[in-house]
């Protein structure tokens, strides 16, 4: 049980290793709209930008969106990193929502090329049962608590997290996609989620890190300003 746990908290843990994408193969069309409603799922924009919001806060919290040296100043003013926030999320989910297009690509090409019409319509029956809407929930809960934590620190919470709140209503649907190919073909597939992932994130933070640090500046200074 808890090495299938694993499997799936590790086909959502964004940050992975590096791989390369897959070209896409023609799929019949109504595997084609299994794939965009998996990835709808599995990378709704709710998710994305809940999660992106407690990376944000978990950021200015440790002083890595602006310089570290502002650290003693944000222990000084109390507000001053709520405020910083506040200024900084919308601006940062705009940049969210505008690239989560092109990590939808990327991941239906990954699930287009690597598995089978059948195993498509499995993992979205899974996703979308009970279950696995739970799973889904707890894994980006667990990945949002400490964004900066390495690939295994990251699985192991996951994986607690996931066991201890599944129930034996939730063993059927969870044995179920156990032993199903699907389940078989996610171990192949996960790293290249991840690392498809991986990219989007290192790109997005590439064009948009500059911005972000000044209006964060911004922020501070404004917040100052209005503090004399």
């Amino acid at each position: 049980m808890k090495s299938l746990v694993a499997m799936l908290a590790l086909a959502l843990a964004f940050p992975g290793h590096a791989a390369a994408h897959p070209a896409p193969r023609a799929v019949a069309a109504d595997a084609r709209a299994d794939v965009e409603k998996l990835i709808g799922i599995l990378a709704s924009q709710d998710d994305i930008l809940d999660l992106g919001g407690r990376a944000l806060e978990y950021g200015v919290n440790q002083g890595d969106l602006i310089d570290p040296e502002l650290r003693k100043v944000y222990d000084a003013h109390p507000g001053m990193k709520e405020y910083v926030t506040g200024k900084v999320r919308p601006e940062f989910q705009a940049i969210l929502s505008r690239a989560l297009p092109d990590l939808r690509r990327d991941l239906g090409a990954i699930v287009t090329a690597e598995m089978t019409a059948g195993e498509i319509a499995d993992t979205l029956a899974f996703f979308s049962s009970p279950t696995g809407i739970k799973m889904k929930a707890q894994i980006y809960r667990s990945i949002g608590d400490r964004p900066d934590r390495t690939q295994a620190e990251m699985q192991q919470s996951i994986v607690d997290a996931a066991m201890t709140n599944l129930t034996p209503d939730d063993y059927p649907a969870l044995m179920a996609f156990g032993t199903s190919s699907a389940a078989q073909k996610m171990q192949s597939v996960t790293p290249k989620i991840s690392a498809a992932s991986q990219s989007w994130t290192a790109q997005m933070i590439a064009a948009n890190e500059a911005r972000l640090r000044k209006l964060a500046a911004a922020a501070t200074a404004e917040f100052l300003a209005k503090s004399k």
